[in-house]
């Protein structure tokens, strides 16, 4: 399955230019786009997001507030923060010190690089979630009652 990044801005220029510039990473990831933090939360209902990049000041719902909700409903999902209005120390502070901040302007191979890295961070992170679950070799750690009988074999013969 590809990963899917969504864009959350309010500029209509702005999720234009990102819908442009994503062009050429299409065969990479699915890109999806909404307005605002509640728009964004209504298409994380409806489907899979690895990636979220978002505007800091919008109506509606802003992205400290979206931000807030991922880190409570939506764990694995790696937020981006791309924003003209805060500085990294200002996006440390209010949302965290794991939180990736993009400064506006941002280059378009600035761009995808964070992107890429957030996917792959998203990626392992649902993978090791995954892996938390009991697998086989979790239950090979817990002896079944048929090899704690052989072990106690084995310790009388020492």
């Amino acid at each position: 399955m590809r990963p899917s990044v969504l864009f959350v801005d309010d500029e209509p220029n702005v999720r234009s230019a990102f819908r442009r510039s994503m062009d050429d990473h299409m065969d990479e990831w699915e890109v999806l786009f909404a307005a605002n933090g509640r728009e964004a939360l209504d298409v994380m209902s409806e489907r899979r997001v690895d990636v979220v990049v978002t505007d800091i000041a919008m109506p509606v719902m802003d992205g400290e507030a979206l931000i807030t909700h991922l880190y409570d409903n939506f764990p694995d999902v790696v937020p981006l923060v791309l924003s003209g209005h805060w500085t990294a120390a200002m996006s440390n502070r209010r949302v965290g010190p794991s939180i990736r901040f993009l400064a506006k302007p941002i280059s378009n191979d600035d761009l995808v690089a964070a992107i890429r890295d957030a996917i792959a961070e998203a990626r392992l992170t649902s993978y090791s979630q995954v892996k938390a679950a009991p697998s086989p070799l979790d239950r090979a750690a817990q002896p079944h009652a048929d090899e704690t009988n052989w072990v106690n074999e084995v310790d009388k013969d020492e």
